[in-house]
């Protein structure tokens, strides 16, 4: 039996009649007609899905059209002729069109002239290529307001059988205010760029790699370059013609440091022409932060301020010499009153610190206003400027000679640790004036009196030492002129025997004067003459025999102490080469004291090699020590000359230890060989339980440091036991020897050897 399910509504119907006038099996017939009744079900049920799915199908359609219509982007279906076939509503408007008029069916009539020749090129490129295009056109003829629009073209999928011919789908953009933006943006950049190349100065924008982002005019012409934003050149390149980033002292990286530091910052480069001129150019680099605060790179701004630094400089120069006017008398350049008491009242701050002293020297001309009215000022201005050029010339860098109007001049001399030294000085200067003044090659005779105060002894300020030194001038005047007077009298009679005291000092040496006694250093636990030490004498022909106590200060002051150590040295070494001929004395040295003037002349080893050289001693006869005070104050100056005499083979020890401030570390560097303990912590042994203690701090400190350590001023058994049992090795003093002439210690060294030879055995 054919199957129900494949007949018609119609065929079924007939079927049906056809039964019913049919005789069946009453069998038969039930199942028909349960079948039917089946199937009737069956199709109703189909019916109702139909139903729906044209329901459906129409809803989809009107919200197609919905969407379509009322989309935010124009849509519209073209023809190779640009004309429309079919758009949505927003089309029509951003078109100005009815969907329904015939009129406006043609796109390339509703654009500027010459564009609907663009729009038609277009089409026929993607109809014929398949491929999506954009381009750009103008909507709307005069006198309607242009508006630009950006057309997507895309090529219409053929539907199934169509024989239509091909279309494009095209979708219409109003970018009008889009482009409006841009040329407000291009004409802003332009804008800005007018105004960053209207600066004379030049910026850049560097990125962080330091390539150039952009540059103004000013940058531009000085690199040489013609884009803006430089073409993908580096800064260090383009500024300097550098294949690296700068890094020189003369040339900092303000890249670097703004990348680093993330805050501004101003460095300075020194560029060089070549003429040899140097320009100097200020960059102030500040960093460039981008969306997110990040650093992308700096602007730098790039100042030349070589003409700002000169003008600095002049004015400078300018304020320094109205400075100098206010401050310096115009004559002689020499400081004024003012200056004077300024500087005056500093030396004695000082003073008052350091417990020391202070000179004021008040020097007048004598009889100048005869020169003056007779020869005329003139005159008396060039003996004025001569006068103040030999007065400088006599006293030290650190001192203050100042005019203070007329022929009135003051000498301030400061950190004075013996104020008897100031009448030498006062009698070189009444020396120095007593020489012609050489005036249009005449010869004029100027002499000069001066009056001379004390800090703090005259005086504990300014105006009362000037007062006072003025008193002691007119003293001087009244006494004959030509001189010196210190404010108090009894100073003025030691400063006369110290001037008296320094020419005998100049005479002794011409005349041979000066002898050289020798003390020996023993060996505690032998016995043995360990070394000796040469000490200077004064056999003055009216004075008997001085100490060097009595000359040695005066010859420092007055730097008479420096031929005086040569002859010393010379001596000492003449006699020591006698000595190691006669067979004595060997294996042990000669120490020789050397003064604070000695230690700063830097050719001193020098000088005592040629000694040394030209006697024909070998070096290591001879030693030297140096005060503790002066070569610890001055331990640099100090090493140069004693690592040239230690280059010589020369031993250096230091004398008078204990009585100064030694640095471990200065002695270290130094490199001496000894050290002397000072005889005042030797002289209360062993009772002095402080200097017990200081003895055997030096004594360990020697020994820690390799160093040999010498007691001087041994007078009793008892201190030399002492110093034994705590592990001194030599010592010097009365108790071994005092000070002899060379032939008596001659003697004693040969009794000495005769003495230790008939004690030690066979």
């Amino acid at each position: 039996m054919a199957e129900f399910r494949d007949l018609s509504r119609r065929a079924l119907a007939e079927l049906l009649a056809a039964l019913r006038r049919a005789t069946l099996d009453p069998a038969d017939l039930g199942r028909v007609v349960q079948d039917l009744q089946i199937h009737q079900i069956e199709l109703e049920m189909q019916n109702r899905d139909l139903r729906e799915a044209q329901q459906a199908l129409e809803e989809s359609r009107d919200l197609y059209a919905d969407l379509y219509d009322f989309a935010p982007v124009a849509y519209a279906t073209l023809t190779r002729e640009g004309r429309i076939t079919r758009m949505n509503l927003t089309a029509a408007q951003l078109l100005g069109v009815e969907r329904g008029h015939a009129g406006y069916r043609f796109l390339t009539a509703r654009l500027a002239p010459g564009h609907g020749r663009t729009l038609l090129a277009g089409l026929a490129r993607v109809l014929e290529s398949d491929q999506e295009e954009s381009l750009e056109v103008t909507l709307g003829r005069p006198p309607q307001p242009p508006r630009a629009l950006r057309l997507i073209l895309r090529r219409e999928r053929p539907r199934p059988a169509a024989e239509d011919p091909a279309h494009c789908r095209c979708a219409l953009f109003d970018v009008t205010e889009n482009r409006q933006a841009q040329a407000a943006v291009a004409a802003q950049q332009r804008f800005l760029q007018a105004v960053i190349d209207g600066v004379a100065d030049p910026i850049l924008v560097i990125g962080t790699d330091y390539r150039i982002l952009l540059m103004n005019a000013a940058a531009r012409a000085a690199a040489g370059a013609s884009d803006p934003d430089g073409a993908g050149l580096t800064c260090y390149r383009a500024t300097h013609g550098r294949d690296a980033p700068c890094d020189s002292p003369d040339h900092p990286c303000p890249v670097h440091q703004v990348l680093a530091g993330g805050t501004a910052v101003t460095v300075i480069h020194r560029h060089q022409g070549a003429d040899g001129a140097s320009r100097w150019v200020e960059l102030v680099g500040s960093p460039l932060h981008g969306p997110a605060g990040e650093i992308i790179g700096i602007i730098e701004a790039a100042h030349d301020i070589t003409a700002h630094l000169r003008l600095t400089e002049a004015l400078r120069e300018r304020e320094q010499q109205l400075e100098h006017l206010a401050q310096h008398d115009p004559l002689t350049g020499l400081p004024n009153r003012l200056l004077f008491s300024d500087r005056l009242q500093q030396a004695i701050h000082q003073a008052h610190r350091e417990h020391r002293g202070v000179a004021l020297l008040f020097v007048d001309l004598d009889r100048f206003k005869a020169i003056n009215d007779s020869l005329g000022h003139p005159t008396g201005d060039l003996i004025l400027r001569q006068a103040a050029a030999r007065m400088r010339a006599l006293v030290r860098e650190s001192d203050t000679v100042a005019r203070l109007g007329g022929d009135e001049f003051t000498v301030a001399i400061g950190d004075l640790e013996q104020t008897d030294a100031t009448g030498l000085i006062a009698h070189k200067l009444v020396a120095a004036f007593r020489q012609p003044f050489l005036v249009e090659d005449r010869a004029l005779y100027v002499t000069a009196s001066i009056g001379i105060s004390l800090y703090p002894l005259d005086g504990s300020d300014v105006d009362t030492l000037i007062r006072n030194a003025d008193a002691a001038m007119y003293r001087a005047k009244d006494q004959g002129r030509d001189t010196f007077r210190f404010y108090t009298e009894d100073m003025t009679t030691r400063a006369l025997a110290q001037v008296s005291l320094e020419s005998a000092l100049r005479r002794a040496l011409v005349n041979g004067e000066f002898v050289l006694h020798y003390q020996p250093l023993l060996d505690l636990a032998t016995g043995r003459i360990a070394g000796l030490e040469a000490l200077i004498r004064w056999q003055r022909p009216e004075g008997g025999l001085i100490g060097p106590d009595e000359f040695i200060p005066l010859a420092e002051s007055t730097g008479l102490i420096v031929p005086i150590s040569a002859w010393v040295v010379r001596t000492a070494a003449t006699q020591m080469k006698l000595w190691r001929r006669q067979g004595l004395l060997a294996g042990v040295a000669v120490w020789i004291n050397l003064s604070n003037r000695d230690m700063q002349n830097r050719g001193l080893a020098e000088e005592i090699g040629d000694i040394i050289r030209a006697v024909e001693l070998e070096p290591g006869a001879l030693a030297v020590e140096i005060t503790e005070t002066w070569i610890m104050a001055n331990p640099e100056s100090a090493s140069d000359n004693i690592r040239g005499l230690q280059a010589l083979g020369i031993a250096v020890g230091i004398d008078d230890f204990g009585t100064g401030y030694s640095s471990l570390a200065a002695l270290k560097r130094l490199a001496v060989q000894e050290l002397k303990i000072d005889r005042s912590f030797v002289a209360g042994l062993p009772a002095d339980a402080e200097g017990c203690a200081i003895a055997r701090a030096i004594l360990a400190l020697g020994q820690a440091l390799g160093l040999k350590v010498v007691a001087e001023g041994v007078e009793t058994q008892a201190q030399a036991d002492f110093l034994e049992r705590e592990g001194c090795r030599m010592a010097q003093g009365y108790l071994f020897s005092r000070p002899l002439p060379a032939t008596e210690f001659a003697a004693y060294v040969r009794n000495q050897s005769a003495a230790h030879a008939a004690t030690t055995p066979d």
